[in-house]
Parts: structure tokens; sequence; C-alpha cells
């Protein structure tokens, strides 16, 4: 008996074998009617077959650290350990602008451009030439979305574009600025139980009939916490967003039938406790602007679906410029541009180890400080520079498993190390240019709430 392919009414026939013109023509006839009634059938049943490719879900916990994720995302945990947990991911940089923008391009700052300036309290405005992964997803078929909460991420920049549809709706509750009341005055619609809501509507109307591309970032967890629905602490807030990332979760599975890969990550992390007093100090131990681990180290998680494998913990250095080359990757998209991060596809889906030595680079340069290191193997060498000269004003090497605190620097020269982090800061043949730009009044009062552009040291 000839085997049997339909999809929504395309036949493909095989095994035929020596049979006749009218035969075929008979049995072609035969299997298309019996396609479209399997398909009709689907569809009466509420389904419709699969697209070729997952859908994908990235969620973005704004500063959320790795070690208060492990602490206090109970339930995406649980769920995790059903799918797969990246254990030493690193951000770029300690800041969200330039991080965001790494992880949805898989290039470095010193390439891609977006940051900060180096001595005024201003932003550089990326390229719109910049790869970004909505764009290339949309190219490919998929329909994309954004949620997104946080003010670096507005249209004053060229983020936005890539998304068919934009929602940053939860960052202009701005208040009556005619009589400056504060940006927070009115926070009806920044914290992830809005944010859901606006998922849920958007893509209630919206039938699932090819793959989908969907960017949520929350800022429950950065806070501030004026009027939260949940008591003002960090605990709290990540207590809170674990639940909503879980129902965010069970309604893009129940969409997709559980073909998706949905991601759940940081942009960087942040002091907590001594964190900034500690070791060489407050002078150079700084909130989102040093490339201490405090500030690096994020979570980064894939939870269970179809194509997800079970039950994976990898270890190894990983940075988050790796996300775009491994998610092409995986759907099976050929890379267009050069990248600088490693596809990570074969330790998710066979186990393979992550080569241990591999470079692992971050940087920060705006708002009056400039430093970078680079971790390679167990150690991690910092450099900080005079942010009118450009020299480098003091090195340190820490022993990332028995120091993980970053307290006690065990050298001062970097040795061979040095010729290492030289070439691992540089923009490896691709670098795009940006260009000052004047924020948005509202923006730039935003950003300011949040602790963002600080005018010089």
């Amino acid at each position: 008996m000839p085997a049997i392919l339909t999809q929504c009414g395309r036949v493909v026939t095989r095994g035929l074998g020596d049979a006749t013109l009218p035969q075929v023509r008979i049995a072609s006839r035969r299997l298309r009617r019996l396609g479209w009634a399997l398909c009709f059938a689907g569809l009466a049943l509420g389904c419709s077959a699969d697209p070729p490719r997952p859908s994908v879900v990235c969620v973005l916990i704004d500063q959320l650290r790795k070690d208060s994720a492990d602490r206090y995302l109970e339930q995406v945990n649980a769920l995790a350990r059903h799918g797969v947990v990246l254990e030493e991911m690193r951000a770029v940089a300690p800041w969200t602008y330039p991080s965001v923008i790494s992880l949805l391009s898989g290039l470095y700052p010193q390439q891609h451009g977006a940051d900060g300036h180096p001595t005024e309290g201003r932003l550089k405005h990326f390229d719109p030439e910049v790869p970004l992964l909505q764009k290339r997803l949309r190219a490919a078929g998929f329909a994309t979305a954004a949620f997104v909460t946080n003010p670096f991420l507005l249209d004053w920049n060229d983020f936005h574009r890539g998304f068919e549809t934009f929602d940053g709706r939860f960052i202009r509750s701005q208040g009556n600025r005619q009589f400056k009341v504060p940006v927070f005055a009115k926070p009806t619609t920044m914290y992830a139980n809005s944010v859901n809501l606006a998922v849920r509507d958007h893509f209630a109307s919206r039938p699932y009939t090819k793959p989908e591309f969907t960017y949520v970032h929350y800022i429950d967890v950065h806070g501030p916490w004026k009027a939260a629905p949940f008591a003002p602490h960090y605990e709290n807030a990540i207590r809170f967003v674990d639940g909503k990332v879980v129902e965010l979760y069970e309604f893009f599975r129940e969409r997709y039938h559980g073909d998706l890969l949905f991601f759940v990550t940081s942009d960087h992390g942040r002091g907590l406790d001594d964190d900034l007093e500690v070791g060489h100090g407050p002078d150079w131990r700084k909130q989102k602007a040093s490339v201490h681990d405090f500030n690096l180290r994020i979570p980064f998680v894939i939870l269970p679906g179809k194509r997800v494998p079970r039950g994976r913990r990898i270890a190894g250095p990983s940075t988050n410029v790796d996300f775009v080359p491994t998610l092409l990757d995986w759907l099976d998209l050929p890379t267009e541009h050069p990248r600088p991060g490693l596809s990570l596809l074969a330790a998710i889906r066979d186990g393979e180890s992550l080569p241990p030595d591999r470079p692992i680079y971050s940087r920060h340069s705006a708002f009056g400080d400039h430093n970078d290191g680079v971790v390679v193997g167990d150690r991690k060498y910092m450099r900080f520079f005079d942010i009118e000269t450009g020299e480098v004003t003091m090195r340190r090497v820490f022993d990332v498993p028995r120091d993980p605190r970053e307290l006690r620097s065990v050298a001062d020269e970097f040795g061979d190390a040095a010729a290492i982090l030289d070439e691992v800061s540089g923009t490896r043949g691709t670098a795009y240019d940006s260009v000052l730009r004047e924020l948005p009044p509202e923006v730039e009062t935003r950003l300011r709430e949040l602790g963002y552009l600080r005018d010089g040291p």
C-alpha cells in the first residue's frame, strides 16, 4: 500500500510502483480527498498542523542575578529541571541597554554600538543595520511581537524595528508632567500582571498559523516598587515574577501544543548586602557599572517543549552573545552576519562539553566609568581605565572557583592573558557606527529614576 503524507490538502504518494497513469490519477484523487478530510477533521477538533519550525518565546527579567534566581525563582526552576539549564551564563555588560542589544544581535557592545557616552550622561543610538534577531526571524516567516517595560527599548532607538507588534505602553504611565509628578506616580501598567494581560489580549484574536517569536521584558525585579502588587523587596519581586513567568509559559505551551522554545534569562545582576563595600571597595565595585560577577552572572534556562532535551544541566563558560547563534542553529536558519558568539546547540541537544578555556569577555564604558574583563578557565582578569586618558589604572586577577565574590586579587599582572584580553576586546572586524542623540525628556526622566545617566565620575 502506498505511503500517504498529508498536510492540509497537500498529498504526497510513495510506493505506487508500476501503476498505470489512470490508476495513479485515481489513487491521487482518493488520497487528496483523504488529505482534505484529515485536515478538516483536525480543524474541527480545534487543532492544526504544527508549523515546520517551533515558536520562540524569550522572557527577560531585568536585573535578576543568578544566585537570587536559583533561590527564589522556585516554580521556574522546578520546570527547568525537566528542560535545560546553563549554569555559567554571563552578560557581556552590567546594564540593560548594551546587554539586551548584545543578547538579540549576538554582538559585543564595542561592535553594535548601543552604549552610553564615557563622560556624558547621554546614550549612543545604534546603527539600524545592526542584525537584530527579530529582523532575521521576521524575514524567515515568523510573526514577531515585543512587550517591553524598560525605556532603553522604547522607540527613541531602532530596537522596535523587526517587531510587527511592539507594545511599550507599560512605561508610558508618566503622570501629569506639567506639575512634575514623579514618573511612577501612577504605576498602573509597569508590572508583570499588566504585561501578561496585554500578551494574552494580543494573541487571543490571532490564529496560530505560522511560527511566532515573542520577546517579553519584565522590570518588576528592577524596581522601583511604588504601588507594586507585592511587598517592596528584591526577593518578593522575584517570587512575584516567578509565578507570572509560569503563567506565560502555560499560555504559550497550550497555544503551540507544546512545540515551543521558551527561554528565561536576565540582562544583568546587582549588588546585594555588602557586595559594593568589600574587596577593593566602592571606588571600583559599582552597581551596574563594573564587570564584577554580581553584575554579570545571570540565569539562563529553557523550559520544557517537544524539541527541548529533558533534565540537562550544562556547565562551562557561556555568554549572552551565544543566544542568537544557538537559536539560529536550532531553527536551521543560516547566519547571514559574522558574530563572535558560539552555538551551544551541541551541548544542549547532545550533552557535549563546552570548551573550558573559552574566553568570556565583558565591558562597561559609560557615565564616567570604563572597565572590562575576561574569564579564562578558573581566572578572571579585570582592568580599570582612566576615563580621560584611556590608560589602565588598575589590574586585578581573581581565582573564580575559590573566590566567587572577587574579594582578593591573586596578581596585578596578566601574563599571557594580556594578549587574550586585548584580542577579545576588539571589534573582530565587525563594528557598526553609532551616534549620540538627545533623549525625549520623559525617557530621560524615567532612566534617571532607574539610576542611569550619571554625568561624569
